[in-house]
């Protein structure tokens, strides 16, 4: 009881980062599946091997190959053996795909983490495609690929299910993936549920950003009604999780 009293105290004083472990976490997977499919094809040259890995990711749904591409694009920025960016569209949309769909429990955060960031990072290539072509069949066709990639993004479904205004639930599956899906949220028509899911990182999870977040809402009257009071005690939380920007928003709001 005292360990636990004692782990209690330190979450509230020192803060909680939810993604902190995971992301760790899947660096060290990435890095495993990608060495490893990598390591199995040692006598193919780069291009060869980028060419593999895309067949066995695209067609064999590889997820070795899969975390590959995505090692060597989107973190490690290697683009110099394909020219084509609509390949590279294609294939990362893929990716995210096959991670989604992955069977693996245990890994099933870290799947759905890399498959946000594959899709993240697909709708930038293609909002920079389509702010750089004039061919109106490519940008039909990149238009309608963004809006079900957004579409999949948007649904937020690592986070509780939102209905009626309200979240069906106050058990987070995957808190991690939740803040990151959250995120990417901040359109005028889901501000609500990205208020309450910050909401119930906070409450629940007591992640210092989503506290500081949910302290800029209240504050902004973002997905809620204005409450500077509301507003000063989630800053408040968040600067006593070690986030520097709500001890900025605590201070602001001193006279509430």
């Amino acid at each position: 009881m005292k360990k636990l009293l004692i782990l209690f105290v330190c979450i509230y004083a020192f803060g909680f980062d939810v993604c902190e472990q995971r992301e760790n976490e899947a660096l060290a997977y990435i890095e495993k599946h990608a060495v490893g499919y990598k390591n199995k094809n040692f006598n193919l040259s780069e291009e060869k091997l980028y060419k593999k890995s895309f067949s066995d990711c695209y067609d064999k749904k590889n997820k070795e190959a899969c975390l590959y591409i995505y090692n060597n694009f989107a973190i490690d920025g290697n683009f110099k053996v394909e020219s084509n960016i609509f390949n590279f569209i294609e294939i990362m949309t893929f990716v995210g795909l096959i991670l989604n769909a992955d069977k693996d429990k245990k890994y099933k955060e870290i799947n759905r983490l890399i498959a946000l960031d594959s899709r993240n990072k697909t709708s930038e290539l293609i909002d920079f495609v389509l702010s750089e072509t004039s061919d109106a069949k490519a940008i039909k066709t990149l238009k309608l690929l963004k809006e079900m990639n957004d579409f999949i993004i948007y649904q937020g479904y690592a986070c509780p299910l939102y209905y009626n205004d309200k979240l069906q639930s106050d058990i987070i599956d995957m808190p991690c993936a939740c803040k990151r899906n959250t995120a990417l949220l901040f359109k005028p028509d889901t501000m609500r549920q990205v208020f309450l899911n910050f909401k119930l990182l906070c409450d629940k999870y007591k992640d210092s950003v989503s506290c500081g977040a949910v302290g800029e809402l209240y504050e902004n009257g973002k997905g809620v009604r204005i409450d500077f009071k509301q507003a000063k005690k989630y800053h408040g939380l968040a600067c006593d999780g070690g986030y520097q920007l709500g001890c900025d928003g605590y201070k602001r709001l001193m006279g509430y």
